[in-house]
């Protein structure tokens, strides 16, 4: 995709980054007060919420050529590896597990949004910042180019342009 196509997108890209952030965090804080009887279930949703996330913003990654990408999708497969190898003994009713899950997912995830995220969401900006810079760029030398072939026209003895 062109800068032209995606520049106009940044905006809702970013917007959407932040609400997938704050829906995750409500889910982790709504994740404390479920029973322990639904506790495994209810973190395998999260687990899954969590990899669609990932997935949309790696989609995005690779819209934008971000160039930390592999980084970045390191850091995913790291924390789903995580999570996923927890959810069996979960789901189960490992209770003390549970509280263990419960005191470290939001240190993981608070650490992965307030670096890698935050990495990108200027990635994005400077992008959005490139675009309009190059727009305006090519609104002088049109607005150049007009005025240069006017003068070129009269300049030739032709007189002005009707």
């Amino acid at each position: 995709m062109s800068e032209a196509d995606l520049s106009p997108r940044i905006p809702a890209l970013l917007a959407a980054m932040d609400a997938e952030h704050r829906h995750v965090l409500d889910g982790v804080a709504a994740l404390m007060l479920v029973p322990q009887e639904r506790f495994g279930a209810a973190y395998g949703a999260l687990v899954d919420e969590i990899e669609e996330g990932f997935r949309q913003e790696e989609l995005m990654m690779d819209e934008i050529d971000y160039p930390t990408l592999k980084a970045h999708r390191r850091d995913h497969a790291e924390l789903l590896a995580l999570l996923h190898r927890l959810r069996p003994y979960l789901e189960e009713g490992n209770a003390p597990l549970a509280d263990i899950v419960m005191g470290m997912i939001p240190h993981m995830l608070i650490r992965h949004m307030s670096a890698m995220d935050q990495e990108l969401a200027l990635a994005l900006r400077q992008q959005e910042e490139h675009a309009a810079a190059g727009a305006e760029v090519a609104a002088v030398a049109e607005g150049t180019q007009a005025s240069s072939s006017a003068g070129l026209s009269a300049d030739a003895g032709c007189g002005p342009l009707p």
